[in-house]
């Protein structure tokens, strides 16, 4: 009777200290997605403590290795560092440790209002195929990118400085960054080399990222708009402006003809200039990429817009051209 009066009372504690908010959960499954904070906590512990031991966990989370992984396609860790290096440099850079209190609420944010509710992926299945199910963990890191993905599992940083000044922003980057995962899976875990040459190598890159990120825009988009938070980031301020839309995808089939014109030519330094367009700059991959899959999801339907993402993304920019066709 003592062993089991003990246990009872050990039980009450615990539901006492996960109620003050002290109940640490370093995963939490939904169906078929493991959102995992597990980086995301000792990150933040090293920063309250700088205890360097930590760091050997860190490098050993699956947030990291996702990370180091996107680091390696991608080439952002052209020195070639470790694991713990890698980590070290990640968390360290951008005087994070000024903005303890804020990642510490950001992390409490996603965990409540992303994990525990399944934000994220009950968003995402709306605009991916009926049926398609998911086998990923959305990772939530304290350095790095905005959010990445690599192969079936992304990432979202809750330390960057843009869920910094706005925390909801979390709330539909998860919604892209997961949409991205579902994407790669649909097309079979490919992800397209970065070490190209030619311009037939870099129209295929531009209509897979076309795709890829303006589905994942557009996914987050009603909910934005239901919650009046379209002003938020500067991609959704652009797809409310027609003239800007106007002008911005004017560039994107300048550019994008460009390439499809001499497919065997050898890209050069102007040539990456204008990748730079697509990517960041005007983001026209993003911007343009999302306009139209508003547009076949208007004339089309879902359905449609959805079964396109299994196929070439060529497919996806000749089915936005129909609709222009027809106008």
């Amino acid at each position: 009777m003592k062993f089991l009066h003990s246990l009872v009372l050990c039980a009450s504690m615990l539901l006492f200290f996960c109620a003050k908010g002290n109940c640490q959960q370093d995963t939490i499954k939904k169906g078929n997605v493991v959102y995992d904070f597990t980086l995301a906590g000792l990150s933040l512990k090293y920063l309250e403590t700088g205890d360097s031991t930590l760091l050997d966990k860190i490098a050993g989370t699956e947030g990291l290795k996702l990370l180091y992984n996107h680091a390696h396609w991608s080439g952002n860790n052209p020195e070639g560092l470790t694991k713990v290096d890698f980590a070290k440099k990640i968390i360290d850079r951008e005087n994070k440790k000024s903005f303890v209190d804020e990642i510490s609420s950001n992390l409490k944010y996603a965990k409540d209002s992303i994990a525990r509710t399944d934000y994220a992926q009950r968003i995402c299945l709306q605009y991916l195929p009926a049926g398609f199910a998911y086998s990923s963990r959305l990772c939530f890191t304290i350095g790095y990118d905005l959010g990445i993905v690599y192969l079936n599992n992304s990432s979202v940083n809750i330390s960057h400085k843009h869920y910094l000044e706005t925390y909801s922003e979390l709330k539909y980057y998860s919604i892209h960054e997961l949409h991205h995962a579902g994407f790669v899976m649909l097309k079979k875990n490919y992800m397209p080399s970065l070490d190209i040459t030619t311009y037939g190598e870099m129209l295929s890159l531009i209509a897979y990222f076309t795709q890829l990120e303006g589905m994942a825009v557009y996914a987050a988009y009603d909910e934005r708009q239901k919650e009046k938070a379209l002003n938020n980031d500067e991609d959704y301020v652009a797809l409310q402006n027609a003239k800007t839309m106007q002008k911005f995808t004017k560039r994107y089939f300048e550019i994008f003809n460009h390439f499809q014109s001499n497919p065997n030519d050898t890209l050069t330094e102007n040539d990456w200039k204008m990748m730079g367009e697509m990517s960041s700059d005007n983001r026209l991959w993003y911007r343009v990429g999302a306009l139209m899959a508003m547009e076949i999801d208007k004339n089309f339907g879902r359905e449609t817009l959805t079964g396109l993402i299994a196929q070439p993304s060529e497919n996806f920019i000749k089915k936005y051209l129909e609709i222009k066709k027809g106008k």
